[in-house]
């Protein structure tokens, strides 16, 4: 706490400043953003506690991209847009696995602290380490209302998989995305993407249909290319009796190049390599009366990984095992029924509260061996209250209670308080605990090989003891929300120091076995502002620090290799700008531009070397009319600098530009 408090005083007052700098400002000819812009009305988000919140009452620091910021962007999925939210690490590339995320640095090539939710549904591979890769697109960017992050340890609402935060990717709703619409997208490193909807119904049902391809290249230094394909069905039916019932129902294909071509390469050949996700999910809704509300969500996930080659090795040591099939595939199966009770007790206490059950299912004979399966099941409860125990202070307090087969019974609390200062200023302080329950793969792992007829296995390369437990954080956060609505500059300054203990590493010795072994803490501070100096301009702009200790390493060790990974996965500095103008013509400029400082990569790869990395993206933008259609003409170039180290050591995201139409009727 005294590291957080001393970080504090010395970002805090700086921050500040120039959060009021910019508030004193002259602004001349400024005019009001919707309330998605955080510079009119508070907007209210729906992924912290459960609760429908004002922002600025919300128990934590949120993040949140809408349909707008999303499209001028210029990104082409939700992994490359996120580079832009305070304290996050992406990548773009699908060699390792499909684009990740990970808030403050990741230790390994899965991203599998944070918990990502396509319209409240939890996406993640349980076979995969926990990543999240897959699911992070399941939905074209054209079909994203908007994006809400939670940045800091949600695992009182959300669970065990929320042990960082939770990224919310809210789809269009159906009643405002009738008739038709396309894209299409061409440029250099191959980059050909379209995509198609059609929306129909009436107001009582509606019912869309959205196919879309993202196909290019891959990285420089990567073998092959890639291609993401995928198909969503969303349909609403509404009663006169208040109830309402979602059904959506989607695919994603993705087809991505792997492995070295270099001579001699027999345990990691160049070859193709599948992943893909089917969903189904039911979620429906009952205003019970004016004061509460009964929702219940049912959902079916399948997910597939099919990735193998032959080994071909000449060396005499091997030739019993010549020609044998190296496999790396599996397949999921996750099933969840929830139901969640919301009530209003009073003018000043709201609650919600509910059960979650669910079902996991991965099979993979190559992952598990001769047991071939692993099932789990996960029961919790949890509950999220909103007091105004007086007019300025309101107190946020919740609960995870969860069950499981792989680690047992935890109970994940929060407190946070969030005092008004004054109008339009106000500070939040709390606490939370956390835990991440190790993925199948993680805890049960059995990984050797046979001879072509099945026998003579060999040495078990990977074999699970069992014995690893879950991971737990205890998180404390000072924030800071404020706006000046006569500026039209509004802020959220996050101060932070989350220790882990029980940290999960997988040693890659032979046998490589899964440990609870790391305990560090990371502290530091970020924030991100947002501003309209004229009616056609808004500006985004953040900053992060970043400090992780408390695990010394010789990097001469494999122990050493993967405490340097853990210290500095998160860069020491980064920041983000935006800046998105609109002329008198119609004309769109988007300038966009990232970076960070001193950070290990997200790769095995790296071997004591700190990376840093800038980007800069141009987007220019014309509205037009096709007859009665609306189009857009765009020209995107994604890194008008030198190439850059995405993923991996020797993988580089090099320029890109390309061209994109767009029709709407």
């Amino acid at each position: 706490m005294q590291l957080m408090l001393a970080i504090s005083m010395k970002i805090f007052p700086l921050s500040v400043a120039l959060l009021f700098a910019a508030g004193c400002a002259s602004v001349q000819g400024a005019g009001s953003l919707s309330e998605h812009d955080f510079l009119g009305e508070m907007p209210i988000v729906l992924s912290v506690s459960r609760l429908a919140q004002r922002l600025d009452e919300a128990p934590g620091a949120v993040t949140i991209l809408d349909r707008q910021f999303i499209r001028m962007s210029g990104a082409r999925d939700v992994a490359d847009l996120l580079r832009l939210v305070p304290g996050f690490q992406t990548t773009t590339s699908y060699e390792t696995d499909a684009p990740m995320v990970s808030y403050h640095g990741r230790s390994d090539d899965f991203s599998n602290r944070l918990q990502v939710l396509v319209d409240g549904r939890a996406v993640y591979s349980g076979y995969l380490f926990g990543s999240t890769g897959i699911g992070l697109q399941t939905l074209g960017l054209d079909d994203i209302e908007r994006i809400e992050v939670m940045r800091g340890s949600n695992s009182a609402a959300y669970g065990a998989r929320a042990f960082l935060g939770v990224v919310n990717i809210i789809s269009r709703d159906v009643l405002d995305t009738g008739g038709m619409r396309s894209s299409v997208t061409a440029g250099g490193n191959a980059i050909a993407d379209a995509s198609a909807s059609i929306g129909w119904g009436d107001p009582q049902a509606m019912y869309r249909i959205s196919v879309d391809r993202r196909a290019d290249a891959g990285l420089a230094g990567a073998f092959g290319s890639s291609r993401t394909s995928r198909v969503n069905f969303s349909s609403r039916w509404g009663t006169s009796s208040g109830a309402a019932i979602d059904l959506r129902a989607g695919a994603v294909n993705i087809d991505a190049g792997r492995g070295s071509t270099d001579p001699g390469e027999y345990g990691n050949v160049a070859r193709t390599r599948y992943m893909g996700s089917r969903y189904v999910q039911l979620n429906g809704s009952y205003s019970l009366d004016q004061d509460s509300d009964l929702a219940v969500s049912l959902s079916h996930t399948e997910m597939t990984n099919r990735d193998s080659f032959t080994y071909r090795n000449p060396d005499p040591d091997f030739a019993p095992y010549y020609g044998i099939s190296i496999i790396f595939s599996g397949e999921e199966f996750i099933d969840v029924v929830g139901v969640q009770y919301t009530k209003r007790l009073s003018a000043d206490l709201r609650t919600v509260a509910g059960v979650e059950y669910q079902s996991e299912r991965v099979v993979s004979p190559s992952g598990f061996d001769k047991r071939g399966r692993v099932a789990t099941r996960f029961t919790r409860l949890f509950g999220n209250a909103e007091w105004r125990w007086t007019p300025s202070l309101i107190v946020n307090a919740g609960f995870m209670a969860d069950h499981n087969d792989i680690s047992g019974d935890s109970i994940s609390p929060r407190l946070m308080l969030n005092w008004r200062a004054a109008d339009n200023h106000v500070v939040r302080a709390g606490v939370s605990t956390a835990f991440r329950t190790p993925s199948a793969y993680e805890k049960y792992a059995l990984v050797r090989y046979y001879d072509p007829r099945g026998e003579n296995p060999t040495p078990p390369y990977v074999q699970a003891s069992g014995n690893v437990g879950a991971e737990k954080i205890n998180a404390q956060e000072l924030g800071y929300n404020a706006s000046w609505p006569v500026a039209n500059l509004a802020g959220d300054l996050r101060v932070f120091r989350e220790r882990v203990s029980d940290g999960i590493w997988c040693n890659p010795d032979i046998p490589t076995d899964c440990v609870n072994e790391d305990t560090y803490t990371s502290a530091g501070a970020e924030y991100q502002v947002a501003w309209k100096p004229t009616a056609s301009t808004v500006v985004f702009f953040n900053q992060t620090w970043t400090r992780v200790s408390g695990l010394p390493y010789t990097l001469g060790t494999r122990l050493g290799k993967h405490r340097f990974r853990t210290t500095h996965g998160a860069p020491e500095y980064a920041s983000a700008l935006s800046v998105m103008h609109t002329f008198g013509s119609g004309l769109n400029l988007s300038v966009m531009y990232n970076m960070f400082q001193n950070s290990a990569l997200m790769s095995n790869e790296d071997t004591g070397n700190l990376h840093s990395m800038s980007r800069w993206d141009l987007r220019l933008a014309q509205p037009l009319r096709l007859g009665r259609q609306k189009a857009e003409v765009a020209l995107t170039v994604q890194n008008l600098g030198d190439p850059y180290k995405d993923g991996a050591v020797g993988y580089l995201f090099e320029r890109r530009a390309m061209v994109t139409l767009r029709l709407e009727n």
